[in-house]
C-alpha cells in the first residue's frame, strides 16, 4: 500500500499534504512571476490561473505543501501522479519553489 499522503521532514524541508485553506498560504509564493518565466503556463503567477492549478492538486489527492524546516515558511508544492501498482512505479512533479 503506497502512501500518497505522508508528513515527511530532514534537516532541510518539511513535507505535508496539501489542505483548501493552504490556498492562499501557497499562492504567496506562486505569485512571483519569476518562477514560471520559463515554464508553459507562464501565466500561473496570476490568481485565477493559479486556482486552476490548485484545485487540480487538491484533486490528485497526492499534493504537498513544502517548508522550510529553519523557518517553517512556505516555500513551495509538489505531487505524486500516475501511481501505476502493476508496474509499481510514481512520477513526482507539478513542482514548484520560491526563489529565496
Amino acid at each position: 500500500q503506497f502512501d500518497l499522503q505522508p508528513q515527511l521532514e530532514n534537516d532541510i524541508i518539511k513535507i505535508r499534504p496539501l489542505k483548501e485553506e493552504d490556498f492562499d498560504t501557497l499562492y504567496l509564493v506562486a505569485s512571483d512571476p519569476l518562477i514560471w518565466e520559463q515554464h508553459p503556463n507562464k501565466d500561473r503567477y496570476k490568481n485565477d490561473v493559479f486556482k486552476v492549478f490548485f484545485e487540480g492538486a487538491m484533486l490528485s489527492k497526492g499534493a504537498f505543501i513544502v517548508y522550510d524546516i529553519k523557518t517553517n515558511t512556505p516555500i513551495g508544492s509538489s505531487r505524486y501522479y500516475d501511481l501505476d501498482k502493476n508496474l509499481k512505479t510514481i512520477n513526482i512533479g507539478y513542482t514548484f519553489l520560491s526563489r529565496e
